[in-house]
């Protein structure tokens, strides 16, 4: 291993468990404590972690929330549109932005993918070199979306959260977390709304896969 390299540890953040597979090669180690419980993961991981240890951890779906925002032309700085950005949160979810890490992928003249992640999450791994902490959605996304038609939708399915994705020549247009089982019609609604014809490219990762929707597998 060259000197200059740093060997990263991954935890996973799933719905109902957590994992940890150390740089050391060791067997992959299920925490005890239970994804939601960030105090107990805080008090856990140092038994299993040296401080700054290196670290990438993955959070499944039903820990974030997805959102998109439009910038309007007259917002230039990037303290107004941080300030937009919490305030769409409140809005969407009724929730202090304050108890929350938010992010987006920031471009000016076209929706751009926000999520938000708690804060205590945050907080219980701020001991350790946080290479990065992505959701999963995010990750599947960014492996795969270069694959993807210029336009079509995506329902990527994990721990009973559905997440809707609908592209258009490229730009999202739509995103939706959702508990039910009639994605169709959900995606009928948000079509009509939006004034667009239903993608003859629709894809699904996960479980309970529709037939007529193409099977896309998640390679992380």
């Amino acid at each position: 291993m060259s000197l200059w390299q740093v060997e990263k540890n991954h935890l996973n953040i799933g719905g109902q468990e957590i994992w940890l597979s150390r740089a050391d090669g060791s067997a992959p180690h299920k925490l005890a404590a239970k994804p939601g419980d960030w105090q107990a993961l805080r008090e856990e991981l140092p038994g299993l972690l040296t401080t700054k240890a290196a670290l990438i951890v993955v959070v499944a779906d039903c820990w974030v929330r997805y959102f998109l925002l439009e910038l309007p032309e007259e917002i230039s700085s990037l303290n107004d549109s941080f300030l937009l950005l919490n305030a769409r949160f409140e809005n969407l979810y009724g929730q202090a932005a304050a108890d929350w890490m938010i992010q987006a992928d920031w471009h000016k003249g076209e929706p751009m993918l926000a999520c938000a992640l708690p804060r205590s999450l945050l907080q219980a791994l701020e001991m350790y070199a946080l290479r990065s902490l992505v959701p999963q959605l995010v990750t599947v996304w960014r492996q795969q979306c270069a694959s993807l038609p210029p336009t079509g939708t995506w329902c990527f399915v994990q721990d009973g959260i559905s997440t809707l994705l609908y592209w258009q020549q490229g730009v999202l247009r739509l995103v939706r977390q959702l508990r039910c089982d009639d994605v169709d019609a959900l995606l009928s609604l948000e079509l009509l709304r939006l004034g667009e014809q239903l993608p003859a490219d629709r894809f699904w990762t996960g479980d309970a896969r529709p037939s007529h929707w193409l099977a896309r597998k998640a390679a992380v």
